[in-house]
């Protein structure tokens, strides 16, 4: 197009719509770029089709939708599964969650690229995980969610049932000794996060009624990968008036007849029997500064438990923070995330009416107290592997981003 002046605005102002008229017909291509996400094992153990994931931001206007994105090794596209998290004020994306599975030997990396772009189109994920919604409930594959979060894990059924009655969900414990739970929630929210087909995440989030002033608020999450069968549920409890002295989780389990075995990671596998409906078995251990570290196991009939094993000698100061409980067909590995990093006592048990619990209790009251717990629902016997060690759920995947560069 050959522009002419002629002695006036006029003739400029219709050559500039003539101008936005064509940009508008025949717009530039935008460029398709690239992002670099690189993978490592770093615990030592075989990960087979193992959940990774990330997050990754965009200048303004860089990526106008998921769609417009996809994730590929080795130049060849993988199943991923994108979701914005923010947007700018013009619709395109801020913060996009990146979520896949990948197969890693001990130690191995693995790059890949988040290529994106007006051009990139992504190929439909495989089918994995459904979450669907009812009056009460949320369903995720297996496992069923109360909107209530009191009881929180209403049913797990990969098999038969593997939840029974009992206390079921977080609760905290103020420092006159009283117990709180989700049940105590006023205007509760819930939030379907991420809705599969690779992870699903559901968000409850509320304020206990505790009485007082100073309100208690917590935020629990339920996240499920496809690839595994286990259940990462995480709760974060803010109480600026420091009256909270501990934070419990509780599952109650249905299995079948008696004698259960038990087992806990403390460096050398302990382990032991429920025989009768009073035994118990707990884990405790004392965390913080080296110096300070320490555990014990204590079994027997409820509250006359006896030492059982105890941290001296060669033994590990430090237990690993997971465990087992299993019947003649099915198991349940467990596992407390951080275990023994900060200051305070941990604890897991498991009883022979099938309560699991965890608690966390710092040496000073906090303005926050966080507390994660992995269950992983399986069949046995139990192999030995990533698949269903708890060392693997304690260890995920180191993730990384680079900065984006130009493809084409």
């Amino acid at each position: 197009m050959t522009f002419v002046r002629a002695g006036g605005t006029a003739v400029w102002a219709a050559a500039a719509v003539a101008l936005a008229a064509l940009i508008a017909a025949h717009p530039i291509a935008q460029s398709t770029r690239s992002i670099a996400i690189h993978v490592s094992e770093t615990a030592g153990i075989r990960r087979n089709n193992y959940p990774a994931g990330t997050r990754v931001r965009f200048e303004r206007g860089a990526l106008a939708d998921a769609t417009h994105a996809r994730l590929l090794a080795a130049g060849r596209e993988v199943p991923v599964q994108l979701g914005a998290e923010t947007t700018y004020a013009d619709g395109s994306i801020e913060w996009l969650s990146v979520d896949f599975n990948v197969s890693l030997g001990p130690g191995e990396s693995a790059r890949l690229e988040l290529e994106y772009g007006g051009d990139v189109k992504q190929q439909p994920p495989p089918g994995g995980l459904t979450v669907s919604q009812s009056e009460d409930s949320i369903q995720i594959g297996s496992v069923r969610l109360s909107l209530s979060g009191m009881p929180l894990l209403s049913s797990v059924k990969y098999r038969r049932e593997d939840v029974g009655p009992g206390p079921n969900g977080f609760s905290v414990t103020d420092t006159a000794g009283k117990v709180y739970d989700a049940s105590s929630t006023e205007h509760v929210n819930v939030q379907i996060v991420k809705r599969g087909p690779l992870v699903a995440l559901v968000r409850y989030s509320g304020q206990l009624a505790m009485g007082g002033d100073h309100p208690v608020s917590y935020v629990t999450s339920v996240e499920m990968p496809n690839s595994k069968t286990w259940v990462k549920v995480s709760a974060t409890i803010d109480d600026p008036s420091r009256r909270l002295r501990e934070m419990s989780f509780r599952t109650p389990l249905s299995f079948g007849a008696l004698p259960w075995t038990w087992d806990f990671g403390t460096g050398s596998w302990s382990y032991g029997v429920l025989r009768n409906r009073q035994d118990s078995a707990t884990l405790t251990q004392w965390g913080g500064a080296p110096r300070d570290r320490k555990w014990e196991i204590r079994a027997g009939p409820k509250g006359g438990e006896q030492p059982y094993e105890r941290s001296s000698g060669r033994r590990p100061p430090l237990a690993e923070g997971w465990g087992h409980v299993q019947d003649q067909a099915e198991a349940v590995a467990f596992a407390i995330a951080h275990f023994g990093r900060d200051a305070g006592t941990y604890s897991m048990s498991v009883d022979a009416n099938g309560q699991l619990a965890f608690q966390w209790r710092p040496v000073r009251l906090q303005p926050r107290l966080e507390l994660t717990v992995y269950e992983h629902f399986v069949a046995t016997p139990v192999p030995v592997g990533a698949v269903t060690s708890p060392a693997s759920m304690l260890s995920p995947l180191v993730v990384s981003v680079a900065a984006p560069g130009r493809v084409r």
